[in-house]
């Protein structure tokens, strides 16, 4: 009996434990390392982001981001190439995407490369939210 307990257990606890998908939570600061204003207000960026991120699976570690934003009409087009090392030296890589609003925004990180654990997430656009306040944003995004 205690046979037949365990294996229901061992066979149906993957899919409650994966059925959360996978939360990823950043808290950063933005660094401008260089701006052209254009006449119509247009202004073009290459920034620099860091700060510290934590999952809903127990990682967390530091991340690192360098690209480029464009700000059009206070509307904001935006890619940038992120690096994450976590409490195990374990390494991601990412795109960020977005089109929005300037100050907050919707847009997808896409993962290009990733060691240990990570490697499965190699392929996966996952969606994500940011919102800047205080000279720093908070940033979640959402996989399944």
């Amino acid at each position: 009996m205690k046979l037949l307990i365990s294996l229901i257990f061992f066979l149906f606890t993957p899919q409650y434990l994966f059925a959360k998908g996978y939360t990823l939570e950043w808290y950063g600061e933005l660094k401008h390392a260089q701006s052209i204003e254009f006449p119509g207000k247009s202004i073009y960026k290459i920034i620099n982001s860091f700060g510290y991120w934590e999952d809903n699976k127990g990682n967390y570690g530091r991340l690192n981001c360098l690209g480029w934003v464009k700000n059009i009409k206070n509307n904001e087009l935006l890619e940038v190439s992120c690096e994450a090392i976590d409490n195990e030296e374990e390494e991601f890589w990412f795109i960020l995407n977005r089109d929005s609003e300037e100050g907050a925004g919707v847009g997808q990180a896409r993962y290009i490369e990733g060691n240990g654990k990570y490697k499965s997430f190699i392929g996966k656009i996952c969606p994500y939210a940011i919102n800047y306040s205080q000279g720093g944003f908070f940033y979640k995004q959402i996989c399944n």
